[in-house]
């Protein structure tokens, strides 16, 4: 590929944002593609902020620049609303529909982060990602992966590069029997409830 495509994965710790970051860093391997994962962490605690740049194709700086990201994926409302600074219109944007509040500090409200968010982006999905994963896993411990297929389901851009096959192969190298099997249970349900709703 002659440019670089762009994906910033941000979250607190503890949402697997470093887990989706090595599951997508596999699938482009897997898929024959130069990949480079660079993680920036907040707080060195379990909570604090953390943001994972994941730069597809030949180039040198493993880091995104400002308003240089094609897709961004949120695990949490307000770190969605800190990605901000990373979009530029045409970005897309996947948002776990899900708002954890930092402790004895003030924030900004669900829907007003959401309303700043689609005042500058001409695509933001909010996905309740925790809900498809507790349906088949029982808990939100795939929140991550149902991120991601949704992702692959609403930006053809971005599934053009890391095709579903190539995703279920980094699964496999991932996960293990029953977890394998649940996961791609919960990837393939998140995709086609992208693919529902691409185009806005």
């Amino acid at each position: 590929m002659k440019s670089r495509f762009n994906l910033i994965l941000v979250g607190v710790g503890g949402q697997g944002l470093i887990t989706l970051g090595r599951l997508i860093g596999e699938a482009c391997i897997r898929a024959g593609l130069n990949v480079t994962v660079a993680e920036v962490h907040g707080m060195s605690q379990r909570g604090g902020s953390v943001v994972v740049h994941v730069r597809i194709g030949e180039g040198d700086s493993p880091v995104i620049p400002l308003g240089g990201a094609h897709h961004i994926i949120a695990m949490e409302v307000l770190e969605a609303g800190r990605s901000a600074r990373y979009a530029n219109r045409d970005t897309v944007m996947v948002v776990n529909d899900l708002l954890l509040p930092p402790p004895l500090a003030k924030h900004p409200g669900k829907k007003e982060v959401i309303d700043a968010l689609k005042s500058k982006l001409e695509r933001v999905y909010i996905y309740d990602a925790e809900g498809v994963s507790k349906k088949i896993m029982g808990t939100p411990i795939s929140s991550n992966i149902a991120l991601l297929g949704f992702s692959l389901g609403v930006n053809p851009a971005l599934e053009s590069l890391i095709s579903r096959v190539a995703v279920e192969k980094a699964l496999e190298a991932i996960f293990k029997e029953k977890a394998l099997d649940l996961n791609k249970k919960v990837f393939e349900e998140a995709f086609r409830e992208g693919r529902s709703n691409i185009g806005g």
